[in-house]
């Protein structure tokens, strides 16, 4: 192992430079391409700047080009998010000002080569950066390292634009060419380059669960076989992985709840069961099975399991993705899908939900929405109406989706039993109709969720009013809100004679509530029943000329009474019961 410190610019004329497929994709955020940025900015007169350490492993094959010549070829085994930024920052100064173009153009510093830029990411990014972001194609970015290449480029490009006075483009990349200062540290061959990265990882490097799992794969499968026999396998795979986790930045919001580990760790419960002491270990149970055959000579298992845990997450990624784009899938499952995501909680049947839909997702697409249904009723009952904790019945879900993707859950309508049996275990039918008549029930529910249940109510009622009710994802925006029909600070004298003395054992109850806008909430929401329910000379606070079809039928209600609340509650909670009991 040798080290030196130089500029970045001698550094990038000593060859080319890949991205190994063990490394992590490009991660970058705009607070360290703004850091970058005043580093350059801000550097003193007469001084340098040091860049970090970059680590490189020098190939023992040249690249040659199309007309012979030869120049060296190096690895990057860290250091390579710098190395990466620093070239698209110059790559976008050339692109501002005339002058650096015609300098790095013309000492060959980003493309030395016809045949390729001066440096290369890992194979799932390697056409992106050259033809689109270095180059001229206009190629839409179909992986999250992808975007976040696109968006440092365009960070660039508005910065460079848009530079303090007194400070040129032609300057700033100048400094980053000539007072940015590495320690650049060589290694011996590519065993040395992995077990380093590896090391690297272990030591709680920022990398992502699936970064880290790659790189322990690439080093297990390298140690186990002559040449990295599923090197190609390891990283096509993890290509397609990452393809198709671009579903986080173009999938439903509810995606936004979890990330590349949440979707490795709902992927370990389908292929390895429910281990409390594993589920949310998974690379560390991973590598001390793998470590435990390498240390007993067993090399052929490794390589088995690597190929089927890399098979089998690459099946669990188009499944992740696809659940997270309701409108894409067949019939009946994208309403199903579409409603339980709006409802969220979906953690805990994630596992349940990727197993069937690699089981039956295209070919019982019933069956598909059958499981979706089951699933959204428990997690409106379980978790929605009960208050349960969040890990209430993880493990029997996960148990669950083990099952299905093994088969030993064989028909979509045993998964459906099953998801009810667990459903019935913690919120059971008697508790929840209990629930729902608790006189507390404003209080104890969260408001997103009686708006969930009042949407789904409100579409049951008479359809003849004709109106196009509201889509329930703004019923669930913050522009509404749940509204008591008699108001909570109501005088004296206007509460209903059935309720004197005991009003506000019944205020909160469900038959006393409806849906509004945060406005008419805010501005009507206070009044009497009858100033409600009637027009009169401002018709915007009248139940009769609202949009909501649960506030409109109110209109119609005589008066509003204790009698009136009784019913009412009665009618919400049957068809509650009636819409979330299986059975």
């Amino acid at each position: 192992m040798q080290s030196r410190t130089e500029n970045l610019n001698a550094l990038l004329r000593r060859g080319l430079f890949d991205i190994p497929s063990y490394q992590r994709s490009y991660s970058w955020e705009e607070s360290q391409l703004q850091d970058l940025l005043n580093d350059l900015r801000y550097l003193p007169d007469s001084t340098q700047h040091f860049f970090g350490n970059i680590v490189v492993d020098q190939k023992d094959k040249q690249f040659r080009t199309d007309r012979g010549r030869r120049l060296n070829l190096f690895d990057v085994v860290d250091g390579q998010q710098r190395l990466t930024t620093a070239i698209v920052l110059l790559d976008v100064a050339k692109q501002v000002d005339e002058v650096v173009r015609e300098v790095v153009e013309e000492e060959n510093l980003l493309h030395p080569v016809g045949e390729r830029p001066r440096l290369l990411p890992q194979d799932q990014d390697k056409e992106y950066f050259r033809d689109s972001l270095l180059g001229r194609s206009k190629l839409d970015p179909e992986t999250p390292s992808q975007r976040r290449l696109e968006e440092a480029r365009d960070f660039y490009l508005r910065e460079l634009k848009d530079l303090d006075s007194g400070l040129s483009v032609k300057q700033l990349a100048e400094t980053l060419r000539y007072r940015l200062t590495v320690n650049v540290v060589e290694l011996e061959g590519e065993s040395e380059a992995a077990a380093i990265f590896e090391s690297l990882n272990d030591r709680g490097k920022n990398l992502s669960t699936l970064d880290k799992t790659k790189s322990f794969l690439m080093y297990m499968d390298d140690r186990s076989s002559e040449h990295g026999a599923l090197r190609s396998k390891i990283n096509g795979r993890f290509g397609k992985i990452f393809r198709e986790l671009f579903v986080f930045s173009s999938g439903h919001d509810r995606v936004e709840d979890f990330d590349e580990g949440s979707f490795q760790q709902y992927h370990w419960g389908l292929y390895d069961g429910y281990d409390s002491d594993e589920y949310f270990k998974e690379l560390a149970t991973l590598k001390k099975r793998l470590r435990g055959l390498y240390r007993d000579g067993e090399h052929e298992p490794i390589q088995t399991r690597i190929d089927d845990y890399t098979r089998s997450l690459r099946e669990a990624s188009s499944a992740f993705s696809a659940l997270f784009k309701p409108s894409e899938q067949a019939g009946r499952v994208a309403e199903e899908l579409s409603r339980l995501l709006t409802l969220g909680r979906v953690a805990n049947v994630l596992p349940v939900l990727m197993a069937s839909h690699l089981e039956w997702g295209s070919d019982d697409p019933e069956g598909m929405a059958s499981i979706v249904d089951a699933c959204e009723t428990l997690v409106f009952r379980v978790y929605a109406v009960d208050r349960r904790r969040s890990d209430t019945g993880r493990g029997r879900l996960v148990s669950l989706a083990h099952d299905i993707h093994t088969g030993t859950c064989s028909a979509p309508s045993d998964a459906v039993a099953r998801v009810h049996e667990i459903t019935e275990s913690y919120a059971p039918r008697e508790r929840f109709e209990r629930d729902l008549r608790d006189p507390g029930f404003y209080d104890s529910t969260a408001s997103r969720d009686i708006r969930y249940l009042l949407f789904h109510y409100s579409q049951n009622l008479d359809t003849e009013l004709k109106e196009s009710a509201s889509d329930l994802s703004t019923i669930l925006s913050p522009e509404f809100q749940v509204e008591h029909v008699l108001a909570k600070n109501l005088s004296e004298e206007e509460i209903p004679s059935s309720l004197r003395g005991q009003f506000e054992e019944h205020v909160h109850r469900l038959g006393n509530l409806t849906i509004a806008s945060r406005y008419w909430n805010s501005s009507y929401g206070d009044l009497p029943f009858e100033e409600k329910k009637t027009s009169g000379s401002q018709r915007e606070k009248s139940y009769s000329s609202s949009t909501i079809r649960a506030q409109r039928v109110l209109a119609d209600v005589p008066e509003f009474t204790l009698e009136t609340i009784d019913r009412r509650e009665d009618d919400i909670v049957d068809f509650v019961l009636d819409e979330w009991c299986l059975g």
